[in-house]
């Protein structure tokens, strides 16, 4: 990865980058709204475990749940369980809510919303710059809002803020603005927990990096990620009085580590056995493993190979794998990969259509109880 020449972005404009990036985010929001509509008309039809709980919690369901608890009342010690989610999303929605009359759920709802839209826009101005392909841009920009697992990016989800702040982390690679890239990295680790393996992009840029930048910029841009991760936990800390209850959550819910290989392998066997339980999750570890081979030919920088191979390596190796699809959402160069495969027409019909149908067919599934997003 190499600075953009001077002249390359003087001739892109961001504006230019709006209309497919709208398109997508307007076509997926239509999607979920339909998704929505099915799940209440498969409500009596399909089994589901909680009946209709899910789709009366509407876009705060699931994990939208314990964001909106987080926004409305903080941490505490009697709702340890929401200690697992990192502060940056809800403590900005506690922020937003008096513009909006103190409304939490809307404040949180909104963000989500606004930076999926931002984050597709920097993706694309991303790719432009990288690539100095308008086509590929324009394709990156809608297909990561037909994503699997991108109907989050309208619930009130931290996927929004995580795919700007990823995508505008490694733009910041990208044109040498490495202390940028540390304060964008802080974001990603208050984020998330998986936020901190922007680290990984960062530390192959520096060490490919020619001419050296000066120290004090290389040494932002590698203790951002670590620091950002450092103030979740301590903040964390202060409301519950137990520095590693987030890492016990997450271990608790994930389940210790598992080779990747017997990891992908045992829902195959599954399946064949007429187990279907794990077949969303298996298709999407089979769809990353795929496109993390196009993004190897296809000459990703090294810097976003790295990263995506971490990012892989992580989501494979948990014992329960569910949320991968939103997971890997964030993961750049599983998204460019894509767009990169959709080269001829029916390639970016086909990543339409079928996208499209999944984000109303997964978004109903998630509202009737029967995957967990």
């Amino acid at each position: 990865m190499t600075a953009a020449a001077p002249a390359t972005r003087a001739a892109l404009r961001w504006r230019d980058g709006l209309l497919p990036v709208a398109l997508g985010w307007v076509v997926a929001r239509v999607c979920v709204a339909a998704g929505h509509l099915l799940a209440r008309g498969l409500l009596d039809v399909l089994d589901n475990p909680r009946g209709d709980h899910h789709l009366t919690e509407g876009l705060l369901t699931w994990d939208a749940s314990y964001y909106r608890l987080l926004a409305e009342q903080w941490y505490t010690p009697l709702q340890e369980d929401a200690a697992r989610f990192f502060p940056l999303y809800p403590g900005l929605a506690r922020a937003l809510s008096p513009v909006l009359g103190g409304r939490e759920d809307w404040a949180l709802v909104l963000i989500t919303n606004v930076a999926a839209l931002g984050g597709a826009l920097v993706l694309w101005r991303l790719v432009a710059e990288v690539f100095e392909d308008r086509g590929l841009a324009d394709r990156a920009g809608w297909m990561v809002a037909v994503f699997p697992g991108a109907f989050v990016l309208a619930w009130a989800y931290s996927e929004g803020l995580a795919l700007l702040f990823v995508a505008a982390t490694l733009l910041a690679l990208h044109r040498r603005a490495f202390a940028l890239a540390g304060l964008l990295g802080l974001g990603c680790a208050v984020l998330r927990p998986v936020g901190g393996l922007v680290l990984v992009p960062i530390l192959v840029e520096l060490y490919r990096s020619r001419p050296r930048p000066p120290w004090w910029r290389a040494a932002a841009a590698v203790t951002g990620p670590i620091a950002g991760l450092c103030v979740a936990m301590l903040w964390i800390e202060r409301s519950t009085g137990d520095l590693w209850l987030p890492v016990r959550l997450q271990g608790d819910i994930r389940g210790g580590f598992q080779d990747p290989v017997t990891r992908v392998l045992e829902p195959i066997g599954e399946v064949l056995k007429g187990d279907f339980r794990d077949v969303y999750n298996l298709g999407v570890m089979v769809l990353l493993v795929l496109l993390a081979v196009v993004a190897v030919r296809r000459r990703q920088p090294w810097s976003w190979l790295a990263y995506g191979g971490v990012s892989l390596l992580v989501l494979l190796s948990s014992q329960v794998t569910d949320s991968i699809g939103r997971y890997a959402l964030v993961v750049v160069p599983f998204v460019v990969a894509l767009a990169q495969w959709a080269e001829r027409r029916w390639q970016q019909v086909a990543v339409g259509v079928l996208g499209c149908a999944g984000l109303v067919w997964m978004s109903s599934e998630a509202w009737l109880g029967r995957l967990v997003p």
